[in-house]
């Protein structure tokens, strides 16, 4: 294997991406499957929802948690399963690939969006993938004083991280943001179809793991892990902690919206059985 060269800077935010990744897809037995549980909570000082560690194992009975080619055949029976005619039909982009929030400058009077690209037909969940994904993304691009990006985790006395606590302080703000526009997007798209919530946050966290792969490639690609190519390069660690930020929120994303469907399957089991009684 080829030996990868890492500026001080990197360290920390490469030994974490090597314990997402490496030490398990680096088994000929990993099949393809997502990124193992023990590995995710020994990086990451996830949430501490208590309703989430009461549903135990059952996790594994849903498409959140399905792995490998599992995970998209699933997808793709939830995209052609919804009936209605906006979550189907296709619509012109106009050349609109990118329509997230980084890539939209907006005022008063005026609004500019960029990022333009071939125009094509696309199905409404698919379209508004980027425009949802980036109410997360944009906090992995946020600019310091430096006009570096901010990082969002610190290391704590285990070596896990955790959010910092201005990050803390907005995630919730961001979360709330997000679940407000899905529900108008809901009922004025869709007619009020609620099942359409699982395809756009199944899609927002697919979107948010292709991020973290682009931003590693990226790393590479300015010359990140060459120590020839590296030395012109000034903080290419952003990319790998905008990779970590990305493979957080998504598993944040998940584990929440797992625990609303199962809260909810539960709520409903038990007004049949008080029904039935």
């Amino acid at each position: 294997l080829k030996k990868i060269h890492l500026k001080p800077k990197e360290v920390v935010p490469a030994k974490h991406l090597e314990n997402l990744f490496c030490k398990h897809f680096g088994y000929e037995n990993s099949e393809g499957s997502w990124i193992p549980k023990n590995s995710l909570e020994s990086t990451f000082v996830l949430s501490d929802d208590e309703r989430a560690d009461l549903l135990g194992d059952r996790q594994n009975e849903n498409p959140f948690s399905e792995t490998g080619l599992d995970q998209w055949k699933s997808l793709l029976e939830l995209a052609l399963s919804i009936d209605h005619p906006s979550a189907t039909n296709r619509i012109w982009t106009c050349g609109l690939t990118d329509g997230g929030l980084h890539n939209i400058f907006l005022n008063e009077e005026n609004l500019w969006m960029f990022d333009l690209g071939e125009p094509s037909l696309e199905p409404i969940p698919a379209f508004l993938t980027k425009f949802l994904m980036s109410f997360f993304h944009a906090l992995g691009m946020e600019e310091d004083e430096k006009g570096d990006w901010v990082v969002r985790f610190e290391q704590d006395e285990n070596g896990k991280l955790r959010l910092t606590e201005k990050t803390k302080e907005l995630l919730p703000k961001v979360i709330s943001s997000f679940n407000i526009t899905v529900n108008r997007l809901i009922n004025e798209l869709f007619d009020g179809k609620h099942r359409v919530r699982e395809l756009l946050v199944r899609y927002v966290i697919t979107q948010l793991i292709s991020d973290a792969a682009f931003c590693i490639e990226k790393w590479r690609t300015k010359g990140g892990g060459d120590e020839l190519r590296s030395e012109h390069q000034y903080y290419l660690e952003k990319w790998l902690w905008r990779a970590l930020w990305d493979i957080f929120v998504s598993e944040e994303l998940r584990r929440r919206y797992l625990t609303r469907l199962m809260l909810k399957k539960q709520l409903e089991s038990r007004h049949l059985d008080s029904y039935l009684g």
